[in-house]
């Protein structure tokens, strides 16, 4: 085969490919006309879609990126504003003897501690601006933070677990907050010298080994998304409006074709009308046979329905009846049975609280006189012996009988606390409204009266009032009081206080001094009988007092705490 046959083949082959795609072309160009509206339909709506789209996620970006660097903006600015107040006003007035103190409002030459402050100042920045929130948070709260402090949700346990990490970047989510689609921004705020100093000192701390560098705590922004989005979307206002315009211009011509559209196709419609009367007119009794047979039909299934339905509505009240009916035997069965195993334990605990009543008026009618006249004896006898023969002993002699003396008194006198706790144990209670204000500087009077030498500043919140049983809440106070004036007996300027606050929604009293105070270690040991944090020589007491204050308050549907640091003073909160 010559060249010159070989190129004729081939240039024929390309021919018969080439005709056969201009074929398909023209094919795909006709189908295209005679759909040519429905096709320039779709284009233009597609092109619509994706401007609005295209717009959308514009508007979307920005939005995203504002906040962001709104956000970025408060967090910054938040801790640049506490490192300098740690370094330069915190650091500083503290070789002054001025210290940060989280209740710095309440106590005297305290100042606000960073994170306080940083607080506070977030506040003030977004107040007026709904949605808008700054908070501070850290797996190791200061206890007056209370619950806003810790972490509180999985935004905030998570960020805590990255940034402490990679305590360089950030961590940010959008969420909904309080029904707002808002941008949730966290920053690590991490220790310098001066903070690691000041929070492994300070007592409140709940760590003590912080190292500079470490992840301290969290700030976070809440950032609503609404707000941004409202303000540029009036930016984009004039984008929809003439897209707006464009679908109205489209609409209008589309309508013209329409309507040219239906005229030709009412020519069509007539003629296929005049067509399909005669097929109408054939199919016509056709259609009423057929009618008239599905109608019969019909009725006979609605007939068949009917019965049946009729059958399962009376079958299943039978059955629901008939299981009501053994569900109620059965629930009265058991029900009589705990009414008689009630009965039975009402009696059988009746009987058991009679007998305790009994051996508890036994055993108080043997402490008070069984063991009273040995105890008088003991002392009356040590007293003769003193008398009758003082010259006879020596020194060492009459310190014993003294030491006995004593021992007997204070011996009646825990007798005598005893019978007082059983007594206010079992005392009926009747409540009235008290003015617990005035029976405080009652209290407060009469032991300024039996130690007249002492010079006790005391501070009583006027017009608190109580509903509780007056002679059961008088015992409250005056052992807690006179607590307070006796451990603050070896301070140079003694203090009490007695005022209200809230609890957990509930009022709360309190009774503060600054006395010698306690360790909190040994906190669960205060409302025990016979339970003594200090020597009796040094402050005298039976050590029964707190554990009647807790009875008491117990009976009342109360609580009672104490908060407390040795040499500090110590502070008891009661509920009622």
């Amino acid at each position: 085969m010559s060249d010159l046959t070989l190129e004729k083949d081939v240039q024929l082959q390309t021919f018969g490919i080439g005709k056969t795609i201009v074929e398909k072309a023209v094919g795909l160009l006709a189908v295209l006309h005679k759909h040519i509206i429905l096709v320039l339909s779709g284009l233009f709506g597609l092109c619509l879609l994706v401007i609005y789209l295209h717009i959308s996620q514009l508007k979307a970006q920005m939005v995203g990126v504002i906040a962001l660097r709104g956000a970025d903006t408060y967090t910054r600015e938040l801790s640049e504003m506490r490192e300098y107040y740690a370094i330069e006003v915190v650091q500083r007035l503290h070789a002054q003897g001025i210290k940060p103190s989280g209740t710095y409002g309440e106590t005297e030459g305290a100042i606000p501690l960073p994170a306080l402050l940083s607080w506070n100042l977030g506040g003030q920045l977004v107040s007026g601006r709904p949605g808008e929130r700054v908070r501070l948070f850290s797996a190791y709260p200061f206890p007056q933070a209370g619950d806003l402090g810790q972490l509180m949700d999985s935004f905030q346990r998570e960020a805590w677990e990255f940034l402490n990490q990679y305590p360089e970047q950030s961590f940010y989510r959008v969420e909904q907050v309080d029904g707002r689609h808002s941008l949730r921004f966290a920053t690590a705020g991490r220790m310098q010298q001066a903070c690691v100093n000041c929070h492994n000192e300070n007592a409140d701390s709940p760590k003590r080994d912080w190292q500079v560098g470490q992840v301290g705590g969290i700030v976070e922004i809440v950032y609503p998304l609404n707000s941004l989005e409202n303000m540029t979307g009036m930016n984009w206002g004039d984008s929809y409006r003439m897209m707006g315009a464009l679908v109205m211009l489209w609409l209008g011509g589309f309508g013209l074709v329409v309507l040219k559209l239906r005229r030709v196709s009412g020519e069509l419609e007539e003629q296929v009308q005049n067509r399909t009367h005669e097929l109408r007119e054939v199919n016509k009794h056709l259609t009423v046979e057929i009618h008239e047979r599905q109608s019969a039909e019909e009725t006979l299934r609605q007939a068949r329905d009917n019965l049946e339905k009729r059958v399962q509505e009376r079958t299943s009240k039978l059955a629901s009846s008939n299981v009501e009916l053994i569900r109620e035997v059965a629930e009265r069965k058991r029900a009589e049975d705990d009414i008689r195993n009630l009965n039975a334990q009402l009696v059988q605990r009746s009987a058991q609280l009679e007998a305790s009543n009994k051996e508890l008026e036994t055993f108080s009618y043997s402490v008070s006189h069984d063991l009273r006249a040995p105890l008088r004896g003991i002392d009356g006898f040590s007293q003769a012996v003193m008398d009758d023969y003082d010259e006879k002993l020596d020194e060492t002699g009459r310190g014993y009988l003294r030491r006995v003396r004593a021992a007997s008194q204070r011996m009646s006198k825990l007798i005598d606390a005893m019978l007082n706790l059983a007594r206010l144990t079992r005392a009926e209670i009747h409540t009235q409204t008290l003015d617990m204000s005035a029976m405080v500087h009652g209290i407060l009077e009469d032991l300024q009266k039996i130690e007249p030498e002492r010079n006790v500043e005391y501070v009583v919140k006027k017009n608190l009032f109580a509903t509780a049983d007056p002679q059961l809440i008088r015992a409250v106070l005056e052992n807690l009081l006179g607590n307070a004036w006796k451990f603050t007996c070896q301070q140079e300027t003694p203090r009490i206080e007695f005022g209200h606050e809230q609890y957990k929604g509930q009022a709360a009293f309190f009774v503060k001094d600054n006395g010698v105070g306690f360790d909190m270690a040994y906190v669960h040991k205060l409302f025990g009988a016979f339970q003594r944090l200090h020597s009796y020589t040094e402050y005298p007491g039976v050590g029964v007092g707190l554990a009647t204050v807790h009875r008491i308050i117990q009976r009342h549907g109360g609580q009672i705490w104490a908060e407390g640091a040795v040499g500090e003073g110590a502070t008891f909160h009661f509920t009622l």
